[in-house]
């Protein structure tokens, strides 16, 4: 360990000078005729000419796959929320308590619906590359994605609106007598009119 045991510093130092080592021990010099065009930018090489690699039965595959899992994603979202909305029914018919309930189920399959809507169209959005989707096919995709809230969306409210009708009832007019008030008149009533 004496003086003599730092020789292989100096064989780093000469083989580092060596222009077949500089990009190995990364103390590359910038190339000449290339400085100031990047990696992808045009210009002669195998890179500028390089057409796209062909797709094979694997990507297909792997492209079905996730829009499937995209579409089951949406799908289990979309199914949480009809439930949790046929219990806001359910619970609606019961009683005034009942009411008051079903309206956190019904704010419940509303926020299902919809975060499962808004989280396939921006899956489809972000990976409509690698899904192998056309820009129609993910228009289509997100189109039913929509169209199925919006029905949802109806539904839940002509439901509720048709409820609120027939919990209000009719009033009945000013100057007339309710049908029931008639029936329970006795006869001797009638006879004086």
């Amino acid at each position: 360990m004496g003086g003599g045991g730092c020789w292989w510093w100096g064989r780093a130092a000469r083989l580092a000078r060596r222009p077949c080592f500089r990009g190995v021990l990364l103390l590359a010099a910038p190339r000449r005729g290339r400085a100031g065009r990047g990696a992808f930018g045009p210009g002669p090489g195998a890179r500028a000419a390089a057409a796209p690699p062909p797709v094979s039965e694997l990507d297909r595959a792997d492209a079905w796959l996730l829009r499937k899992a995209h579409e089951t994603a949406f799908l289990s979202w979309f199914r949480n929320g009809l439930l949790a909305s046929g219990i806001g029914v359910i619970s609606f018919m019961q009683s005034d308590m009942g009411r008051e309930a079903a309206y956190g189920f019904f704010l419940l399959g509303g926020l299902c619906v919809f975060y499962g809507g808004a989280s396939y169209v921006a899956g489809v959005a972000s990976l409509r590359r690698p899904m192998m989707l056309s820009l129609g096919g993910a228009l289509v995709g997100g189109a039913a994605v929509a169209s199925a809230g919006l029905l949802w969306a109806c539904a839940v409210g002509l439901y509720l609106g048709q409820l609120e009708l027939e919990v209000e009832g009719p009033e009945p007019e000013p100057g007339l007598e309710p049908d029931e008030a008639d029936e329970e008149e006795s006869p001797a009533a009638r006879a004086e009119l």
